[in-house]
């Protein structure tokens, strides 16, 4: 995809690329070795990005930054939040004392497509209720 879309690239005043990462990029959870690795890989993609479309190899405004989100109800997670007293248990690991839905993650990716983070580049951003700041409890 970089390779393809670099061409067009060139001539974008400002891009901003938001990969999704995961908790599982900090953390080590049983059993999920391969989503483990892969989201792992997507923070390294991030940061490649980053420097592969930076003024010094002539890009100017583009940004690559992840967005690691917590545990978040969605259709994919569904059996997870299925078992109530699992889903108990991961909300309070977190500070905000609650999972995740998709509309907390929506103002940071915001932010990150926006003008205010023409400085942040290369980055992960976890939007995770404060889990990884609590770590394993």
């Amino acid at each position: 995809l970089p390779r393809h879309t670099a061409s067009r690239l060139e001539a974008v005043f400002q891009c901003r690329i938001v990969t999704t990462a995961s908790l599982q990029s900090a953390l080590a959870f049983p059993n999920s070795l391969p989503y483990a690795a892969a989201k792992s890989g997507v923070l390294g993609l991030t940061r490649a990005l980053a420097e592969a479309y930076s003024p010094a190899h002539g890009y100017e405004g583009i940004t690559s930054n992840a967005i690691a989100p917590g545990f978040v109800q969605t259709e994919l997670t569904a059996s997870v939040f299925a078992d109530e007293p699992r889903a108990r248990q991961l909300a309070a690991r977190t500070i905000a004392a609650r999972n995740s839905t998709p509309a907390d993650l929506a103002g940071a990716a915001v932010f990150l497509c926006s003008p205010a983070s023409a400085y942040v580049n290369g980055q992960t951003l976890y939007v995770d209720g404060g889990f990884t700041a609590l770590g394993h409890r």
